[in-house]
């Protein structure tokens, strides 16, 4: 059985687009899993987040992965970010992601609507406040998360960085 050839060049190639896009913390990355195993996006499908998109970045495939619309499927609930243990961040590499795919227009339709929920409210996918809290308290995390849904000042912020974002070359908002 022939293994995964890794091309030095498309690594570095790679991992510089993503850090350009605001994922620098992507080689601080171990692969542990813990973000996929918080993770409602992995849980429901979507097998390209956290760890194996990470995985897929710093084994060089950006090209042949940016046609993923997994991708599109993280819920920006902040998970992944509390708690792994090597300060990767996560989300925010599955944003940089993001900001690559969009730069490329490799949109899927089904990302339009996350895409104006994140816009209005600061998420692109919302649960109910009693059920976030109360899943929230069960795992020893604060019952409010610290992200954009309960914050109108990042939710303006939010705004700002997409109205001026190639993003909104592209009409959705």
């Amino acid at each position: 059985m022939a293994g995964l050839k890794i091309d030095d060049a498309k690594v570095k190639e790679a991992i510089e687009t993503i850090s350009g896009f605001g994922g620098e913390a992507l080689i601080k990355c171990v692969q542990c899993g813990a973000c996929s195993s918080v993770c409602p996006g992995v849980r429901a499908g979507f097998d390209v987040l956290c760890r194996m998109l990470i995985k897929r970045i710093l084994t060089g495939q950006l090209e042949e992965t940016i046609e993923e619309m997994s991708t599109w499927g993280c819920q920006a609930c902040n998970r992944c970010t509390e708690i792994c243990p090597q300060g990767v961040r996560p989300m925010e590499i599955v944003f940089a992601f993001r900001r690559y795919q969009a730069s490329e227009l490799a949109l899927s339709t089904s990302a339009f609507g996350p895409q104006m929920s994140l816009y209005e409210q600061g998420h692109a996918v919302t649960i109910s406040p009693e059920a976030v809290a109360e899943n929230r308290k069960k795992v020893g995390l604060p019952e409010i998360p610290p992200t954009a849904l309960n914050n109108e000042q990042a939710q303006k912020e939010i705004q700002t960085l997409l109205d001026n974002s190639p993003m909104a070359d592209l009409g959705i908002f």
